[in-house]
């Protein structure tokens, strides 16, 4: 399963380093006013939280059994097909007026196809 204790431990960690650094950042960039390279080093800087929490997250899928793994493969798949046509569908959707949808709203759409995908997935194989 994805969600075992060793995973929530990995995972856990890797977002509270994000949230630290992202904290961290936005603090030192407002009471600094850093040129180009040192602000976009610390825009950068919570990537490190992201790149821990990816690497947790591939951990986890690599202990998993095949079925697991067959599971966690249907789930990304319609998770990644569900927020290509969802963005995709958006984009028309704004010369209609709606709102620019920014970059980092792509990646908590993905995350809840990924959530709700799970659940059918899993569903399918029992």
């Amino acid at each position: 399963m994805l969600y075992g204790r060793r995973y929530l431990i990995e995972l856990g960690s890797a977002v509270t380093l994000y949230v630290v650094l992202l904290f961290g950042a936005n603090y030192l960039e407002r009471a600094l006013h850093p040129a180009f390279p040192a602000r976009m080093v610390l825009a950068l800087t919570p990537m490190l939280g992201a790149l821990a929490a990816a690497s947790a997250i591939m951990r986890a899928i690599w202990r998993m059994d095949e079925l697991q793994r067959r599971i966690q493969l249907d789930a990304i798949a319609m998770s990644f097909l569900g927020t290509a046509l969802l963005t995709f569908a958006w984009g028309f959707a704004e010369s209609a007026d709606l709102p620019h949808l920014r970059a980092f709203a792509v990646w908590p759409i993905m995350c809840a196809f990924w959530g709700i995908s799970g659940i059918v997935a899993q569903r399918r194989y029992r």
